[in-house]
């Protein structure tokens, strides 16, 4: 953690858990990236969520060089998770992240965490997606609850939050060239673009697709692709409200709102404004 401040301020959000206090958790303070050329240790997982890749200082957790710098401190079956802001650079500065990450890791995968943002995970390995090892460990105690608390209640609806794969991500990154720290050309540009959703989003939900499910029942991918349509129905609501277009909005809202009206995710972004 870069700030003594957020450390201090961290027990005062529930979101946290706890974590502060937990004898098992040791917190840096300083800057990762520096961290992890100063130790030789090596991690299951690192991830990330630092300020947009715009912001000042920001752009060289998103370039080659780290992903080549944190693959080096990864296990064998490591994994990098990366948050990818959608909306705060244009689209052919997301192209370009995307494009670092490629050159880095074989195996590269987009998960939807928000309709503004999504998750990219990168490994060296193929990630193996076993439905028996994921409802396993969905049913502990607290990863059940804090998943439930965002809309996720069960397996499929978490599976449902993946968008694609390296292929996927190939085609939408075209022949972008990759961020590097000795050309952060996203640092000097613009920061925040609403009207990029329209472009970035409808694009990547071309280009979705299911993922393949180890031990998967034909039921439960039908059920994963009606989760997906669900949350892909969902996110047309909130550009159809962007785009001004009520008509649009009135029809798609009441499709999801009668599907999984207690979904708390959707209420908290609908609220009384499905009638």
């Amino acid at each position: 953690e870069l700030l003594p401040a957020a450390i201090e301020a961290a027990s005062l959000f529930d979101g946290n858990r706890g974590a502060p206090s937990d004898s098992r958790l040791a917190i840096h303070v300083g800057d990762g990236r520096h961290y992890l050329l100063a130790t030789e240790k090596q991690f299951d997982l690192i991830t990330l969520e630092p300020p947009p890749p715009s912001a000042r200082g920001v752009v060289n957790l998103y370039s080659t060089d780290f992903y080549e710098l944190a693959r080096t401190r990864l296990t064998p079956d490591g994994l990098l998770a990366q948050w990818w802001p959608i909306t705060t650079q244009n689209v052919e500065d997301s192209q370009a992240m995307m494009r670092s990450i490629l050159d880095v890791f074989p195996y590269v995968s987009v998960w939807t965490t928000d309709i503004y943002e999504m998750m990219v995970v990168g490994s060296m390995q193929p990630i193996e997606l076993d439905i028996e090892r994921i409802e396993r460990r969905f049913e502990v105690p607290d990863v059940k609850e804090v998943l439930t608390e965002v809309g996720i209640s069960n397996s499929s609806e978490l599976l449902a939050t993946y968008v694609m794969g390296r292929e996927g991500l190939e085609t939408f990154v075209a022949n972008a060239r990759p961020v590097t720290d000795n050309h952060p050309s996203i640092e000097y540009a613009p920061w925040i673009r609403p009207e990029v959703i329209q472009r970035v989003l409808p694009r990547l939900l071309e280009l979705a697709e299911t993922p393949h499910v180890k031990n998967a029942t034909q039921d439960l991918r039908e059920e994963i692709q009606a989760e997906q349509q669900e949350l892909s129905d969902f996110y047309r609501v909130i550009l159809a409200a962007d785009a001004g277009d009520r008509e649009l909005w009135k029809k798609l809202v009441s499709r999801v709102v009668s599907r999984d009206p207690e979904n708390p995710y959707y209420r908290w972004f609908l609220g009384d404004r499905t009638q």
